[in-house]
């Protein structure tokens, strides 16, 4: 065929998939193949995701969201409950065999929460957010008032000391100044770590008592237009948010490891490890001015300077504060929703999940989350309906209590650990699914791949190329950071292709991933999103400038039901250990390189070593095999086995023991970080011994590592050889 006519027909094959995408993808994508698919099942799989996909809707997901968002659903209240009972019966509406599983938890509610400038004038702080006359919702007499969830109960007066974002870095600073916020009352400005990392650092440089508020500069009118002309946070607006010292442990504060059942032993609460000592409070950045430009002392770094109109000042000066915090701690019920799709092959599940309780409305966080599920879900059962019969269990969950302190999927993963660990071959979590237009992923590194692959077979909402291609466009862009809520960049991607950030914690996925060793996924829209946790998260601002048509809900939808139907329906789950392998030999490299310029040269290194460049070629060995077979040449007992044992390489990094100082946390690979909170730390363990200079506790955390390792290289190696047996 001569080149200009090629050309022709290519142009017109571009102009009919532009058109009608559906006429000729199934054959094109079909001769691609999909991993974890023999080529004789690829078209039929392609067509049943192509039916799927053009099922989610976005005027029910606008519906849904208005349902949602229709009252204050705070965990522990009834407005949480009815919203379970509805998410229920939704659930079943669509073909799912869905239930309320209840666990009594350790849950406190404010009674009342003073703050007072005492010096140089007296003057009355803790204002409530304002409303907004042209969104009815910010009326609303329930919304809860703003506090942190698991703040005790206290009375203090104290001198106030500003301590920028209230990290080690800050806290290093003021030392160096020799500036000590012990018995102060300091005050600290929301970012950088997860808020509980705030108090914990306040509690050990002995302060009294830690006040949180919203610089402008981080999350208000500097970033842009503040609520309601622009979708940044107003003055009054308030982030509420828990303080539980979840980077020890989440869940019910007094049953860490097992779940809240009416019979579990529970601690005292004065022994609870991960329950806050100093009382801890957020306000706006109104009431942050007054407090703030009473301080003296020095003149702040030029880096802790915010964006309100004057210079800051360390304090302490003249300003003199008195905290109250009145706590009602209740054991109180929490109300999880578990939707069943039973599959031929009820041995093996596929878990989604989103929280479904919000600080008030939670259009954003979590909302949009549960809206996308439920389409999601209907269009899972319309599949059904129309005549295809799931392979795998999908498990649909619809987690209470998250906020405080991701305490409903805690509970629900600690009681059926055993189960999970059996049957679970991953876990999709969406949480903030829709805050703009720009498509965001986390993951364990063997499920980036997937997650790429389904980007890439859905098209995206407002262009003509993929929900990849604009994902892949966009972090070229360098615009990758979820704005009001840290995200970290993962070692797992590919160069050239779309980043899969590393999994932290602060969602969750943190108990399937970290406790319970399940393959994991967190997925999402993000962009310009500055009333996190506030009383101005509610269905206006979704509606005027998160997703005004509700066409990315409807477009996660796609996404996620993709990423279902590839897990349930593969023949060889589609895990990339060689991409996994890869991002440990880099982490181990960075550590062994750390611990020889800390003088730490011996065995235990070198176990680490080797451990690690034997995963990477039972990883190789395993993807040739696998590669080798097109996924087509095994009978159904060793392709059951095949998958239990694929499935089994991300529990075999667990350490039986956990971390040390913390071991509900049992991931060798990845936890959230001791002081950062949401953000991932990669290789948890030996790092932060090394952080500590704690030659110690690296040599037995480099131990675990070693050993979880060859662990996981078995379990590849029994693949690979079940893979090349049925050649």
């Amino acid at each position: 065929m001569a080149k200009s006519m090629c050309r022709a027909v290519g142009a017109l094959v571009l102009a009919i998939a532009f058109l009608f995408p559906s006429a000729i993808s199934v054959g094109a994508q079909a001769d691609r193949g999909i991993a974890g698919f023999a080529p004789v099942r690829v078209e039929a799989e392609l067509a049943r995701e192509q039916k799927l996909r053009a099922i989610p809707d976005a005027a029910h997901a606008e519906s849904n969201l208005r349902h949602i968002t229709s009252e204050p659903h705070l965990a522990g209240t009834e407005g949480s409950h009815r919203l379970a009972e509805w998410l229920r019966d939704q659930y079943r509406s669509y073909g799912f065999d869905a239930e309320i599983v209840s666990y009594s938890v350790w849950l406190p509610q404010a009674r009342e929460v003073k703050l007072e400038l005492k010096t140089p004038n007296t003057i009355t702080l803790g204002t409530p957010e304002q409303p907004i006359e042209i969104d009815k919702d910010t009326y609303n007499k329930d919304a809860v008032m703003a506090f942190n969830a698991y703040a005790p109960s206290a009375d203090v007066t104290a001198p106030v000391i500003y301590v920028n974002y209230g990290t080690q870095e800050d806290y290093r600073a003021l030392e160096a100044m020799g500036i000590s916020v012990e018995g102060k009352i300091a005050i600290a400005r929301y970012g950088r770590c997860y808020r509980g990392i705030k108090t914990k650092l306040a509690e050990e440089h002995k302060a009294v008592g830690l006040v949180l508020y919203s610089d402008p500069q981080d999350d208000g009118y500097s970033a842009g237009d503040a609520f309601p002309r622009g979708p940044w946070r107003p003055m009054s607006g308030i982030q509420r948010g828990s303080v539980q010292y979840t980077q020890i442990y989440p869940g019910d504060p007094l049953t860490p490891g097992v779940g809240s059942t009416a019979n579990a032993k529970r601690l005292a609460p004065a022994d609870a490890k991960n329950l806050p000592r100093i009382p801890t409070m957020p306000i706006n950045a109104q009431d942050a001015t007054a407090i703030l430009e009473n301080l003296g002392g020095p003149h702040v770094p030029h880096s802790w300077q915010g964006a309100l109109p004057f210079t800051y000042h360390i304090g302490p000066g003249d300003a003199v504060a008195h905290m109250k915090l009145v706590m009602d701690y209740q054991q109180r019920p929490i109300y999880d929703v578990i939707a069943k799709l039973h599959g031929t092959n009820d041995g093996e599940w596929v878990v989604l999940g989103n929280h479904h309780d919000a600080w008030v409305y939670g259009a954003v966080d979590p909302g949009s989350g549960t809206a996308t599920m439920l389409e999601t879900a209907r269009a899972l059962g319309e599949l059904v309906r129309s005549g295809w019969k799931p392979q795998r269990t999908i498990l649909m969950c619809e987690w209470d209590g998250e906020e405080p302190g991701l305490i409903g999927s805690t509970e629900w993963v600690e009681a059926n650990r055993a189960e999970l660990q059996a049957k679970a071959v991953a876990y999709i979590n969406t949480d903030v699914a829709v805050a703009g237009p720009n498509f965001t992923a986390s993951a364990t590194p063997s499920l980036s791949g997937l997650v790429r692959d389904a980007a890439r077979a859905v098209q995206g909402p407002h262009s003509a190329g993929s929900v990849y291609d604009a994902w892949l466009e966009h972090a070229k862009r360098g615009q990758t950071e979820l704005s009001g809520i840290a995200r970290t960049q993962g070692g797992s991607e590919k160069m050239g292709e779309a980043p899969v950030d590393a999994l932290g914690a602060g969602s969750d996925f943190c108990p399937f991933l970290d406790f319970a060793g399940i393959p994991s996924i967190d997925t999402g829209f993000v962009g310009d999103y500055g009333v996190y946790h506030s009383l101005y998260d509610d269905f206006y601002w979704m509606k005027t400038f998160g997703d005004p048509t509700f066409a990315y809900h409807a477009t996660l939808a796609k996404v996620l039901g993709t990423v279902a139907l590839r897990l349930d329906e593969a023949d060889v789950l589609p895990f990339d250990y060689a991409v996994y392998a890869a991002a440990i030999t880099r982490a181990t490299n960075d550590v062994i390189s750390r611990a020889n310029q800390l003088g730490i040269q011996d065995a235990t290194t070198q176990a680490v070593a080797d451990a690690s460049a034997r995963l990477t070629a039972s990883a190789a060995h395993v993807a040739q095999a696998l590669q080798r077979s097109g996924y087509a040449s095994f009978d159904a007992a060793t392709e059951n086995r095949i998958n239990h044992e694929l499935v089994s390489v991300e529990q075999a990094l667990l350490a039986p023991g956990g971390l040390v100082g913390r071991p509900w946390y049992k991931h060798t690979i990845y936890a959230p970080g001791s002081y950062a909170g949401y953000a991932a730390e990669v290789l948890p363990g030996v790092n932060e011994a090394l952080d500590r200079d704690d030659a110690a506790t690296f040599q037995q955390e480099a131990a675990a590592l070693a050993a979880a390792l060859s662990r996981a290289s078995v379990r590849l190696d029994e693949v690979a050889q079940l893979a090349n047996a049925s050649k």
